[in-house]
């Protein structure tokens, strides 16, 4: 089994979790601003309609919440190492949140849909 047949590899490279080639955002850049949460209703390769029933993504919301806490105690035991400060704590948490907001959105989403679609070889025509 290849990296690139792991859910792992489809949620760091936001693509499809059924085939793992076609793309979930119609921007690859996380940081353009115009498109960042802009997703493709199907894969262009498999065809696969990403969203599974209406208001599907809503679950994604606690996943990103959980990321969000994961980052939040991975900039605390940054902080602690280097010695604890509650400011700077607090500018640091708030920048790393900020800075890795539009990441960790899509992360979210492609997690999220790789909790209910697995890889599956033979959709790629």
């Amino acid at each position: 089994m290849s990296f690139q047949s792991t859910k792992l590899y489809s949620v760091v490279s936001q693509t499809c979790p059924r085939c793992h080639q076609g793309p979930l955002f119609v921007n690859k850049n996380p940081y353009k601003m115009e498109n960042w949460d802009k997703m493709h209703a199907d894969c262009p390769v498999c065809k696969l309609h990403f969203e599974r029933e209406p208001g599907f993504f809503q679950g994604s919301m606690y996943v990103s919440y959980a990321l969000g806490v994961a980052l939040s105690v991975g900039v605390v035991l940054l902080n602690w190492i280097i010695g604890f400060n509650p400011i700077a704590y607090f500018i640091s948490n708030t920048l790393a949140l900020i800075v890795l907001a539009p990441l960790l959105f899509r992360w979210s989403r492609a997690l999220y849909l790789n909790i209910f679609i697995s890889y599956d070889k033979k959709s790629i025509a």
